[in-house]
């Protein structure tokens, strides 16, 4: 490997501590936040909603500023969204339509301003042939600042206050982007060309990135569900983080090594609609066992995903299968957590999405047995 690599991943992972530190002492207990704020189930799916719509729209600006001029930018637009949240929800928070309008713009342009460039640099510095085995030392590194923030976290919220919780996290983040500036890559201001690059995609890449994504809109729910049956405190939340990251990273060392000779994404997609469905059935203390297998299970078809997704993008550049990423990430999102509205009770909402999965994963095998698809 060449100095060069080297060099651009050690500064990307310094990035990737702290840029996961700051943004999972709040990120993580946002829906649950939001929750013992006032909000019910409805409203804080309103918000989800709303800011996956928005993401649509931000996510192809960002990578179009992002090409021209270059992804510092992006970035800097999301620190300064990230810190406007934090006032929001420290100084401002409101039960109203409006507010949740605008807190899903400021949080959409946060987020996608931290992913677009994290995925651009990620996916520029990581040679494809080794992308498996570095995305486990990346997911570690991840997961480490991951359980630290949950903990100190979940204390601030518990204890304390957001605001104090505001600064360490805006303090960090604008830390975080000092390893970026230096890192060395080609800028090739891309064109643009969504809908010709979304046709070089076969349907099982869609239906297995579409299975993955709605574990995300599962992990955004359970918080709330387990405030209401189980424990309505941010140090609960808190310790299901650290235990789901502890196993994640006992998990990957073994795992790293295995993906690149076989993929497990239909058993570990069925092992996680297990774990998930049984959730439903625990009111104590037991769930932090499930976590711990989940965590595993997730990071298990996370990986699989990689290597069906991300090692799979040749004909594509970096740019567009950015783009592509981030689109589908919030279209998918989209479509399967409006008609949770319907419901009125958070169990059905997670059976719901359970469904979904299930038959996703059901069309994805029979095209696989059927040899539709190679």
């Amino acid at each position: 490997m060449n100095k060069k690599v080297d060099d651009n991943n050690r500064k990307f992972n310094i990035f990737n501590f702290l840029s996961t530190f700051s943004k999972c002492l709040i990120e993580i207990f946002i829906s649950l936040y939001l929750f013992k704020n006032g909000f019910d189930i409805k409203h804080i799916l309103l918000f989800y909603i709303l800011e996956n719509f928005f993401a649509i729209f931000i996510s192809y600006f960002y990578v179009k500023i992002g090409e021209k001029y270059s992804y510092s930018v992006p970035i800097s637009i999301g620190i300064v969204s990230f810190i406007g949240l934090q006032v929001l929800l420290n100084k401002y928070i409101c039960n109203t339509f409006s507010y949740l309008l605008l807190i899903s713009i400021v949080y959409s342009m946060y987020r996608r301003g931290y992913w677009v460039s994290r995925r651009f640099y990620i996916t520029t510095i990581m040679p494809k042939r080794a992308s498996s085995e570095r995305f486990s030392i990346v997911t570690i590194v991840a997961q480490l600042a991951s359980i630290l923030s949950g903990y100190i976290g979940s204390y601030l919220l518990d204890s304390l206050n957001m605001g104090l919780l505001t600064m360490i996290s805006a303090i960090v983040l604008l830390i975080s982007i000092i390893p970026l500036i230096d890192i060395d890559y080609d800028n090739t201001n891309t064109k643009i060309e969504l809908i010709k690059n979304l046709k070089k995609y076969d349907i099982r890449n869609f239906l297995a990135f579409s299975i993955f994504e709605l574990d995300n809109l599962l992990e955004f729910i359970f918080p709330i569900y387990i405030a209401i049956y189980i424990k309505n405190s941010y140090m609960m939340a808190g310790t299901i983080n650290a235990v789901s990251n502890i196993s994640i990273i006992i998990f990957i060392f073994i795992y790293g090594k295995i993906i690149k000779k076989k993929n497990y994404f239909i058993i570990s997609t069925i092992l996680f609609i297990l774990l998930s469905f049984s959730k439903l059935f625990i009111t104590s203390y037991l769930i932090l066992f499930i976590y711990f297998f989940d965590g595993i299970v997730k990071k298990m078809q996370n990986q699989s995903l990689n290597k069906i997704y991300f090692e799979n993008h040749k004909e594509i550049d970096n740019a567009n299968y950015n783009l592509i990423y981030q689109i589908l990430e919030s279209v998918i999102r989209l479509i399967v957590a409006a008609p949770l509205l319907l419901f009125n009770d958070i169990k059905y909402m997670i059976i719901f999405v359970l469904i979904v999965i299930l038959i996703q994963l059901i069309i994805y095998i029979r095209m696989k047995k059927n040899k539709v698809l190679n």
